[in-house]
């Protein structure tokens, strides 16, 4: 394995993946640009490499794998095979389980592509409702979303398996047609924005009310776009809620 590739690999132990760190949510209330020169980013995928990973099952509004750690929640979301998204992969898993799948990763943010049948249920230590959902996050912390105000951000739509790592640079004109692909096929959208210290990061794009809406937003993968909504975080993850049909095309 790689130097790149072990010292990621240690995010299965707890680093937070998908979480929008502090300096992203203040840079957030400026206006966000993904366009110019870029560099390919350092970005991989352990293809071939298959790790077992254990935490709580997520199912809305992507499938995601949320691992404790020390008190800090780690979530990978989840993809299948190909260019398709775990849905069906996780349907019925509520409470703690263990999955197998190979690693994405760039930039601090990372998923997983599951092998299909290898999710197995585990010891539940979170606790859960009566209806069988969980009582807390699995950071130990009450499950509560906490809203982060109205902001215009512009970036570019893309499928957040290509963009985290599968392919590289995974993003662009180029990749324009991959990325509808994976979007129709129930891969998590992501906008990749520019932040002032000039990483691009992946926010989680969700519908107004927290519902998945990666198959409205394929048309318009692989261009610049900009849209007003609400930034909210739930747990280590931050989310961007617009109603997709309010996301507008720049150039």
């Amino acid at each position: 394995m790689s130097r790149s590739a072990s010292r990621h690999a240690g995010l299965v132990t707890g680093r937070s993946a998908m979480g929008v760190a502090a300096g992203l949510v203040v840079a957030a209330v400026a206006v966000f640009a993904a366009r110019g020169h870029r560099t390919l980013p350092a970005s991989s995928f352990e293809f071939g490499v298959v790790r077992s990973f254990e935490g709580f099952v997520a199912a809305d509004p992507y499938p995601s794998l949320i691992v404790p750690r020390g008190g800090v929640a780690t979530r990978y979301l989840l993809v299948g095979p190909g260019k398709s998204g775990a849905d069906e992969l996780v349907l019925g898993a509520v409470g703690r389980w263990t999955a197998l799948g190979s690693l994405a990763f760039r930039d601090g943010q990372a998923m997983i592509e599951v092998v299909p049948g290898s999710l197995l249920p585990a010891v539940d230590t979170l606790g859960t409702n009566a209806d069988g959902s969980a009582s807390r996050d699995a950071d130990g912390s009450p499950s509560q979303a906490v809203e982060l105000g109205e902001h215009y951000l512009e970036g570019e739509i893309v499928g957040a398996k290509c963009h985290l790592g599968v392919m590289n640079p995974g993003s662009g004109i180029v990749h324009r047609e991959c990325a509808a692909l994976c979007l129709r096929g129930g891969v998590p959208p992501l906008l990749a924005v520019r932040r002032t210290d000039g990483v691009v990061e992946g926010i989680v794009v969700t519908g107004p009310a927290g519902q998945a809406v990666g198959r409205p937003l394929a048309d318009l993968a692989g261009v610049s776009v900009g849209a007003t909504g609400r930034l909210v975080r739930q747990g280590p993850t931050t989310f961007f809620r617009v109603d997709p049909s309010q996301v507008r095309r720049l150039r």
